[in-house]
């Protein structure tokens, strides 16, 4: 049951009249008295009799009108009491990350956090998966994110976002105005890789594998240490590649790069946030829940 139902109930037994709750609520009458139908249909009772202008409550009524008071005070301490933990959660939050997450992710979120935490001072290391999950069992951070999920001594792994590897070409390259390509296209293509050991280039090397297409080492012209390097090496003409959206949205706005659909390829993969299976410090668990509440939805660029 909709629990503005029960404010809009409340606000009419204790005004009087539909009218004066409907000015009291901002709503309109007719929306007031639907509202106070659908309760009275749930319940299969008569709650309300209309005398006039005014409404009084039948013995049913009284009933509901006794819990609905009682759930109203508790929502209200509710709120008292998140509000109170709000204020008192406080110290330093230790993130580790991964190179997507820590750069693209995390700066998405960290603002939203601190307005709700002030008094939280919110750092974040970025490193390979495999040193943040070390670094996590080993108590040197309070939570991780890593693009992939896994198992560890004590650790839980819950699903935070999706990201997806987009190819990326010049403006005016051939492959720009198609209107998807396929990895044979890649064909003959200089490339602008991530560097040997790159978890992002493991994953786009694999997925082009099982799609057919074998990257030839040749025709891999740099190899960078940073998907900031290689957006800026793809605008300056130098070769293609694979990046997550999350990195490009402001240059495709800005014409710089153009992204193209790869058909045949899967490059979704999902980011995770990893914690150890123990309690948290109160930074790290408020930020936990805060994660739980505020969902990322996946850049989709579109180049006109």
């Amino acid at each position: 049951m909709n629990l503005n139902y029960w404010l809009t109930f409340i606000t009419t037994v204790e005004k009087g009249t539909l009218s004066a709750a409907a000015e009291e609520l901002h709503l309109t009458q007719p929306g007031v008295s639907k509202q106070l139908q659908a309760l009275e249909d749930y319940y299969g009772l008569r709650l309300l009799e209309r005398r006039g202008r005014e409404v009084r409550l039948t013995a049913a009524g009284k009933i509901c009108y006794r819990h609905a008071k009682a759930i109203a005070r508790h929502l209200e301490q509710t709120q008292r009491e998140l509000a109170e933990l709000t204020r008192l959660v406080k110290g330093r939050l230790l993130l580790g990350a991964s190179t997507t997450p820590g750069q693209y992710i995390l700066p998405r979120l960290i603002g939203g956090f601190r307005r709700e935490y002030p008094r939280v001072e919110v750092v974040v290391e970025i490193a390979d998966s495999q040193e943040v999950i070390r670094r996590l069992q080993d108590g040197e951070i309070d939570l991780g994110v890593v693009g992939a999920g896994g198992r560890g001594r004590n650790l839980s792994y819950s699903r935070l976002v999706e990201d997806e590897l987009v190819l990326i070409v010049p403006p005016g390259h051939r492959l720009a105005g198609v209107t998807a390509a396929n990895p044979l296209d890649l064909q003959g293509e200089p490339l602008v890789w991530r560097e040997a050991g790159s978890g992002t280039r493991r994953v786009v090397e694999e997925r082009l594998q099982k799609a057919g297409f074998t990257v030839d080492p040749a025709r891999v012209v740099m190899e960078l240490g940073s998907t900031e390097a290689i957006v800026s090496a793809v605008e300056a003409g130098l070769g293609i590649s694979l990046v997550t959206c999350w990195a490009v949205e402001k240059s495709v706005k800005l014409g710089r790069l153009v992204t193209v659909p790869l058909q045949g390829v899967n490059l979704k993969r999902d980011l995770y946030l990893v914690r150890r299976r123990q309690p948290l410090s109160p930074a790290a668990e408020a930020f936990a829940c805060f994660l739980e509440k505020h969902h990322l939805q996946l850049p989709l660029p579109v180049n006109t």
